[in-house]
């Protein structure tokens, strides 16, 4: 199947790039520190979910547990959702995935052939990266807070400094990928999704990776040289 190279050739380090590079401080991070914010994060998902796994079987067992309302949006909206899948809304302890969001994600994996990827099982997926923010917020603390935090900005004494945010998602797409035993780093998802609604080909994904590569070599050798 066509579809299988982009899934194989996304290791969770290569993933991991991809979501570092979306967060909005990634410029400012010095080379040295890339692999430090993958590492770290990765290890912060894996650590989680053995916990987790310790203690429940399922999602589900987790939700009852600690008392997580869980509920499904299907309202129908104008706009683009799949960007919004889920969400944990702290306040209210609460987390909301969006049907329409799944709905189309599966259309559009569908037209790649991948038949596995269905509503149920990326309801799922969507649930336990939410679950992940969820115990962020409640028991583990933020991943993002517990590294360093880069500087943005600096005149003279002054200086500016950020965490870098998405290394919560990495650590949620490890979660998921552990505690529901797949055999492929959620991220990706939105790469199919892109190739499904012809939105980019095969070959743009697969050159994307190639930039990912690089840029994970390159981080690699200056550590090593450092």
């Amino acid at each position: 199947m066509p579809y299988r190279i982009i899934m194989e050739r996304a290791s969770d380090r290569l993933m991991s790039m991809a979501e570092l590079m979306e967060d909005h401080s990634f410029k400012k991070i010095p080379k040295d520190k890339i692999d430090y914010f993958i590492d770290e994060s990765i290890k912060i998902g894996i650590e989680t979910a053995i916990n987790s796994m310790d203690k429940y079987k399922s999602l589900e067992e987790i939700c009852e547990d600690k008392k997580i309302k869980v509920e499904l949006d299907t309202t129908e909206y104008d706009f683009e959702m799949v960007k919004f899948r889920g969400k944990y809304k702290e306040e209210r302890e609460k987390i909301i995935i969006y049907d329409g969001s799944i709905k189309r994600m599966e259309i559009a994996y569908r037209e790649l052939g991948i038949r596995f990827l269905n509503y149920n099982n990326i309801y799922r997926i969507l649930l336990a990266h939410e679950l992940f923010h969820y115990m962020e917020s409640k028991e583990i603390g933020n991943t993002y807070e517990k590294l360093d935090e880069v500087n943005v900005f600096r005149l003279g004494p002054i200086k500016k400094s950020y965490p870098i945010i998405k290394t919560s998602d990495i650590g949620a797409n490890i979660f998921a990928k552990k505690f529901l035993n797949l055999s492929f780093n959620p991220k990706v998802l939105n790469y199919l999704y892109l190739w499904g609604t012809g939105i980019v080909d095969k070959n743009k994904l697969l050159d994307y990776y190639n930039e990912l590569d690089e840029r994970l070599k390159v981080y690699y050798l200056t550590n090593i040289e450092g």
